[in-house]
């Protein structure tokens, strides 16, 4: 066989392989249900990656521009829709998230986690000293809940328990949602998070 027919055919099966891979992840999904907390939850990791970033808005919407997403992340207006789905914000619209929008977004977010590892890993290290540790979590912890204080409803007890929680549980397990989501199959492990079985 001459060495070009080779290379095509190798292109073909490559084609071909990555194509079998989509459909048997999308069958993964077929006995399952979005969760009802997967707005809130997918809202909360976009305001962890501001927590971490300075400008984050903007480098959300470059990234989702150079990973070549919809038109959902076209303009600010149109990305504070989609997130307004949280019923915990003060802005809630009352309205959902199609799959296409969610799948956007756990790209779009395991994308963001990938820049922001060093960070993340940082964060829940336990090898650096208890000081700096918490000193690190006072900081991020500190600027999340303001943050917090800013986009949600402070009437929703929900919200009251976060604020309160000094042990920051809640912050702790978006940030290992974050780590699992970097890397080869992040995406996958973010999106497997969002659903349950029907």
């Amino acid at each position: 066989m001459k060495k070009a027919n080779l290379v095509t055919n190798q292109n073909k099966s490559v084609i071909k392989g990555s194509k079998n891979l989509e459909i048997s992840a999308e069958k993964n999904f077929l006995n399952c249900m979005i969760a009802n907390d997967t707005p809130r939850k997918l809202d909360f990791l976009i305001l962890v990656i501001e927590t971490l970033q300075i400008n984050a808005n903007d480098s959300i919407l470059l990234k989702a521009k150079e990973i070549g997403l919809s038109d959902d992340f076209s303009s600010r207006v149109q990305f504070w829709k989609m997130r307004c789905s949280n019923p915990l914000r003060n802005s809630y619209t009352f309205s959902s998230l199609s799959v296409m929008q969610i799948n956007s977004l756990v790209e779009l977010i395991s994308s963001m986690a990938e820049n922001l590892y060093p960070l993340i890993r940082q964060l829940l290290s336990t090898k650096e000293s208890k000081t700096l540790n918490q000193e690190r979590w006072y900081l991020f912890s500190s600027r999340l809940k303001v943050l917090i204080r800013e986009r949600m409803n402070l009437q929703r007890s929900y919200i009251d328990t976060l604020l309160s929680d000094e042990n920051n549980e809640f912050f702790r397990e978006l940030l290992i949602i974050l780590s699992l989501s970097c890397g080869k199959g992040g995406a996958s492990r973010l999106k497997a998070s969002l659903y349950h079985q029907s």
